[in-house]
């Protein structure tokens, strides 16, 4: 019986693990993850705004590895020899593979900012959920860096949270407009929102320091906090690198459309922690991984049968939903901006769907 190696829990990697459920006793599959929960990153927005309670929004991995038949590994792959077809934890285990296949997201960017490191609160690896959300909620001034689709949400999360405690908004700060790479009414509607919710906004002014109590902008703009939340979008896993793979420009594992590695086809990624060779400005977005999670599995079983693989085309359009505080949404759809309850109430039916899923009872 051939050997399939997961390392990491993802979007992607979750599917696998239902569809064992189905398939049971045909396969010897081994998952390592650092965390024994797998946490949904949809939800996180929520959770900080106290909509949901942990157990909303988080999976545990050994007992749906156990419906699975999986074995389950807690620990970190420090790197993959994929000569030898062997990954080495941090725990100094060696495990052996016959198809490995790799989900372990991104991590953020930017933090070699002076004093980013030191000082400022990280959500990932996402298991760190609980204790950011936790002093975010009880810091009297809060900040959030970042003004994509996580900087914001967060934002508008512990605005809302406090303006029901009485205290002032989350001051926000971005070096680039909010929300940059969706279309310019998309902009415009979230500025209006935040405004509308009189969250001080730095927007266009990059970090140039962060000191224990202050965040120095490249302005010169000096913003108290004691509580800062760094969002600056994805990072590439060093793990690609030092196990020297073929990676892209900014260190992602790079894999053809089948989501194998052309050099290594034993090997298989899928979402933010790879790039498609095909489609290299495809979106880092949990949507893409739930997207990519049945052809990594069609293609995973093909190739312990020598089948051909399936390949993957992404979408042109991908449905968008940020919650904005108080049970509202901001839906974006290509040229749909919508602002509503009604779209909150479609995100909230869409992540507890997915949640649902692969909910246990531990």
């Amino acid at each position: 019986m051939k050997k399939l190696l997961l390392i990491g829990a993802g979007h992607a990697h979750l599917h696998i693990m239902k569809k064992l459920q189905e398939e049971k006793g045909k396969h010897d599959v081994t998952l390592i993850s650092p965390s024994e929960y797998q946490y949904y990153s949809g939800m996180f927005s929520g959770y900080l705004e106290g909509l949901y309670n942990k157990e909303d929004m988080r999976i545990h991995i050994p007992t749906l590895a156990k419906a699975a038949g999986i074995h389950f590994t807690e620990g970190a792959a420090l790197s993959i020899d994929a000569k030898a077809k062997v990954v080495l934890t941090e725990k100094g285990d060696i495990l052996s593979y016959d198809v490995l296949s790799v989900d372990i997201g991104s991590l953020t960017a930017g933090i070699d900012v002076p004093g980013a490191r030191k000082h400022a609160l990280r959500i990932k690896p996402n298991y760190r959920i609980e204790e950011v959300a936790k002093a975010m909620q009880e810091a009297e001034t809060p900040v959030v860096v970042g003004g994509g689709a996580a900087g914001v949400e967060m934002a508008l999360a512990l605005t809302a949270k406090r303006e029901l405690e009485g205290k002032e908004s989350v001051a926000l700060i971005s070096h680039s407009p909010l929300l940059e790479n969706t279309s310019a009414k998309a902009q415009e509607k979230i500025k209006q929102i935040m405004q509308d919710k009189s969250l001080p906004l730095y927007l266009q002014e990059k970090v140039a320091n962060v000191t224990s109590s202050q965040i120095v902008t490249t302005t010169g703009n000096q913003i108290a906090y004691d509580e800062v939340l760094w969002l600056t979008g994805p990072k590439a896993p060093g793990i690609f690198r030092t196990s020297q793979l073929p990676v892209d420009e900014a260190g992602y594992l790079l894999v053809e459309d089948t989501l194998q590695v052309k050099e290594y086809p034993a090997i298989f990624a899928a979402g933010d922690c790879a790039s498609i060779r095909q489609y290299p400005d495809l979106p880092k977005a949990g949507v893409v991984a739930v997207r990519q999670s049945e052809i990594l599995w069609e293609n995973i079983k093909g190739f312990l049968k020598e089948a051909n693989g399936r390949r993957f085309q992404p979408q042109k359009t991908y449905l968008s939903i940020l919650s904005t505080g108080h049970k509202q949404g901001l839906l974006l759809y290509g040229r749909i901006v919508l602002h509503h309850p009604l779209s909150w109430r479609l995100k909230n039916r869409i992540d507890q769907k997915f949640i649902n899923n692969y909910k246990t009872n531990v």
